[in-house]
């Protein structure tokens, strides 16, 4: 890894030139088709174009500049054009509502905003501290720019991006990447996967758009919604995977399990896939067994991590549908396999507020649960602008930075990790007995008719209990009083039959789970919360 991260880009526009570097598909009624694409020789071309004009308009190295962009070729271009320059992009996830967005995007208080002409007219007036007047990138202005630029020289202690948190339990935080985060990340992400080049992704997720290029694959976009991926339209979506003959793909379970839904029932084989990443929530085995079942030559992984620090651990399929697999479905949690090279993780007693040490008074042994806390080359060290936050997420310990990652699991006999849920999600009831969502829901995901379960706080005159909200299959929804008693007996049966739900006696139902603009899989289990405890 050089002293600029798109150093790699020019290598691979002199090693392989003609090779495909970015695919953008365009839907056309029930087709995918492809709208644009280019090689590696002219992604280097085209990004130094964009450093040519951004160059023009004021930006330098240093300038925080807010990307209101769309996930397509014109995004990839602008982030690493601010890249190679050494402007610093901010990222912000657009599907989590105007209002907080705008608020987030004022709180960055960027040098300059780059967007879209329709985005200009929507957006950029709500946002007041910029210093130069917003950029709006479309698409011919870069073929008609000239460029000859060099790398801008990057200290491995200079920002590079700030990628925000998707706030899908609490307030969105901007993460402060370095260089040496960033290429550590990016080295960790090769080594473990193999990531090797002229391999074919289709990304379902646009903060992964960015790791192709860098390691000399080709990145393929398809036509969907990104601020809402659950959306997808199916057919199109297949015949990106099969036609561009793709290797790889990286999402949400929520979309492989709708896709692997839509193949099975239609007898569709996707054989071309060698390797397919699921992150953002747990998979269920019933994902992973059809998955298997569509994409036969596939080697499937469940990384965790998270935007403070990627990857933390790996997991493959065949490992968690083997002997995990009976201890997930009976409550042990989810099974997040072990650390990656490099990384070290500790379990510690679960706290709200600011850790200082990691010792014996607080470090938990194998078998106990508390929150995990990770370190490495590729862990960040601190939030934009919020030293509070700062201090309760990191520990600064023996030249050693810890970041608390919020969740919290345990380690096995095995060396294992477990995940049990997030720490804010904990239920703890009158009793002094503990809750955790990825303990307890997969044990209702046994009814026949139960789609997704979460957990929530239930608090009813001040006292506090576990509860289930139940999301039920389409065409299961208990519209009549006689429909959800039956459904409810039901559920309490089964809630008898395990000895960490035998408490469990209320039962809600919804139409549509809350869930995370990014991923549209994290359940905002506080929301419910206190929509049920109303």
């Amino acid at each position: 890894m050089g002293d600029n991260l798109t150093e790699c880009i020019k290598q691979y526009a002199t090693t392989m030139p003609t090779a495909d570097a970015i695919i953008e598909m365009k839907r056309r009624g029930k087709r995918a088709v492809i709208r644009r694409c280019l090689s590696y020789g002219e992604l280097d071309l085209r990004i130094d174009q964009y450093v040519s004009k951004f160059s023009q308009k004021g930006i330098q190295k240093g300038s925080r500049v807010l990307m209101l962009l769309s996930p397509n070729v014109e995004m990839v271009y602008t982030f690493f054009a601010l890249i190679r320059m050494g402007a610093i992009p901010i990222l912000i996830d657009s599907g989590m509502g105007s209002r907080a967005f705008i608020r987030l995007a004022n709180f960055s208080k960027p040098d300059f905003i780059i967007c879209s002409r329709w985005v200009k007219w929507l957006i950029v007036g709500h946002i007041f501290n910029i210093k130069g007047k917003p950029i709006v990138v479309q698409r011919p202005f870069a073929k008609k720019q000239t460029a000859n630029t060099t790398l801008q020289d990057m200290d491995p202690e200079d920002t590079v991006a700030i990628l925000f948190t998707s706030g899908s339990t609490g307030a969105a935080k901007g993460v402060v990447y370095k260089q040496r985060n960033f290429a550590a990340q990016l080295n960790k992400l090769r080594l473990t996967y193999k990531l090797l080049p002229h391999a074919r992704d289709v990304t379902f997720l646009p903060a992964f758009m960015f790791f192709n290029p860098m390691f000399g694959r080709t990145l393929i976009i398809p036509d969907m919604d990104f601020s809402h991926p659950a959306k997808l339209h199916l057919p199109s979506i297949i015949e990106t995977i099969v036609n561009n003959c793709a290797t790889s793909s990286f999402a949400s379970p929520i979309l492989w399990d709708k896709i692997s839904e839509y193949c099975l029932e239609h007898e569709i084989k996707i054989r071309s896939l060698e390797q397919i990443f699921l992150a953002g929530v747990s998979a269920t085995t019933r994902v992973l067994e059809n998955i298997q079942g569509i994409a036969p030559n596939a080697k499937i992984f469940t990384p965790y991590g998270a935007t403070e620090c990627l990857p933390i651990c790996s997991i493959s399929a065949d490992e968690i549908l083997g002997e995990i697999r009976p201890l997930q479905e009976n409550g042990a949690g989810t099974c997040i396999g072990t650390p990656v090279d490099g990384i070290e993780v500790r379990i510690i007693r679960p706290e709200n507020g600011v850790v200082s040490t990691i010792d014996d008074h607080n470090l938990l042994p194998l078998g106990y649960t508390g929150e995990i806390v990770v370190s490495g080359s590729n862990v960040t060290e601190f939030y934009d602008q919020l030293p509070d936050q700062t201090k309760l997420a990191k520990i600064f310990q023996d030249e050693k930075v810890w970041h608390r990652t919020g969740d919290l699991g345990f380690f096995d006999q095995k060396g294992r990790i477990w995940f049990c849920g997030r720490k804010i999600e904990r239920i703890i009831s009158q009793d002094g007995e503990e809750y955790y969502p990825d303990c307890i829901e997969p044990l209702f995901h046994k009814h026949p008719a139960v789609e997704r379960a979460a957990l929530i706080k239930l608090v009813k005159r001040g006292t506090i209990f576990p509860a289930i909200v139940i999301l039920p299959k389409v065409g299961c929804y208990p519209f009549f009083p006689w429909q959800r008693w039956i459904f409810r007996r039901e559920l309490r049966k089964l809630a008898k039959k395990f000895p960490k739900t035998v408490p469990i006696t209320r039962f809600f139902f919804c139409r549509k789970l809350p869930v995370d603009p990014r991923h549209n899989a994290k359940i905002h289990r506080l929301k419910l919360s206190k929509q049920f405890s109303l």
